[in-house]
This record gives C-alpha cells, sequence and structure tokens, in this order.
C-alpha cells in the first residue's frame, strides 16, 4: 500500500513528534516521509495551538516503541490530560477542549500539505476506494486540442499486488490531464511506495 493523505491519524504524528526531530540522522524512508508531512504542518499553528501540543507530545520524558536495530525510540506516551489540565490550573474539559481544537488545526493543515505532497509525486495509483485500483485505463489526447483527453476502458483490481495496478507517470501531459480527469470522476491518488504503510 502507498499513501494519499486522505485521512490523517494526528495524534499518531504527535507522539513521534520529538523522536523524529532527535533522530533526524537515522530516519528510515518512510520515516522521513512522516516528518516531512509533520515538520510542514507544525508551523502553520498559531502559537497557542504549537505550545499546548508541544506541551503534551513532545515534552513528554515516557518513550515508548524500541526499535534494537538502530537503538532508538520511536514514540513517545503522551502527558496526561488530567495532569496537564491541573498543571495548568484549568478544568479538564476546557483544557481537553483546547486540545482537541489544537489537534483539529493541526489535521486540516495536514490535510492540506498532504495534497501539495501528492501534487507533486511524479508517480502514482488511482483508486476509488481502499481496495479497487485501475489497474488499466485508456487515456488519449484529443486530436484537435491541447487542453483535452479522452478516458476509456478502466479496468478495477482489488490491487493487492503492485503488479495488479497502473502506475501513472505525472511528468507525461497527457497522463496527467487524463489523472486529472478521472479525479473528476472521483478516484483518488495514491503515491507509488509500498513502505509507506503508517496511514
Amino acid at each position: 500500500m502507498g499513501r494519499d493523505y486522505k485521512e490523517i491519524r494526528v495524534q499518531y504524528y504527535l507522539r513521534r513528534w520529538r523522536c523524529l526531530e532527535e533522530n533526524r540522522d537515522k530516519l528510515l524512508p518512510y520515516e522521513i516521509e512522516r516528518a516531512k508531512l509533520l515538520f510542514n504542518s507544525l508551523p502553520k499553528l498559531s502559537k497557542d495551538e504549537l505550545k499546548i501540543l508541544k506541551e503534551k507530545y513532545y515534552d513528554s520524558e515516557n518513550v515508548s516503541s524500541y526499535d534494537s536495530d538502530r537503538g532508538i525510540y520511536n514514540s513517545r506516551i503522551p502527558i496526561n490530560d488530567q495532569v496537564r489540565a491541573d498543571q495548568l490550573n484549568l478544568d479538564i474539559a476546557d483544557y481537553r477542549k483546547q486540545r482537541q481544537m489544537a489537534e483539529f488545526e493541526l489535521e486540516k493543515h495536514m490535510l492540506e500539505v498532504g495534497k501539495q505532497i501528492m501534487e507533486r509525486e511524479k508517480t502514482i495509483y488511482l483508486k476509488i476506494n481502499h481496495s479497487l485500483y485501475i489497474k488499466s485505463v485508456d487515456i488519449q489526447a484529443v486530436a484537435y486540442s491541447d487542453y483535452y483527453v479522452t478516458v476509456s476502458d478502466i479496468v478495477l483490481t482489488h490491487g493487492v499486488m503492485c503488479d495488479d495496478k497502473q502506475v501513472f507517470d505525472m511528468t507525461n501531459e497527457v497522463i496527467k490531464k487524463g489523472v486529472e480527469k478521472l479525479e473528476g470522476y472521483g478516484f483518488i491518488r495514491e503515491a507509488v511506495d509500498s513502505d509507506l504503510n503508517y496511514l
């Protein structure tokens, strides 16, 4: 499976925030992709939103998910909401609402950044849902126009194997226009990268 950035599990990323930063010289390719998404989204938060999330996730000293091959921890256990509320002298419901709003804002930014990342991908798959991918499709330039293409003969596959899915080369202008047309029919881009299966 690849990635499409249509759904973001914000807390998953936030638990890895500090570890991604501290271990930047030891990151695997899929972790670099996580870091790229997270670190391009965090600066879009307000100072207050960033502070709330940093104090709960980044500042935690409770590590977890040890990778013995690299000798690093992959994530941190966030500080309990009640503990943070007490430290800030806030009612837990008020603190939780602030924290959830900050996470919601981060999710919005991550979805937008993810969309920008996908638009820059050079090779992609197209899918209609989590399991149905385009196996083959005929994309042709219209003879009398530089702006239009036709798409026809769409064959779908369950996409269990990478070999079953058509790879679209987004550096080809005709293919790119065909993909954009297929997106209008409800198809979704997914990056061609079998290691990035964390979403």
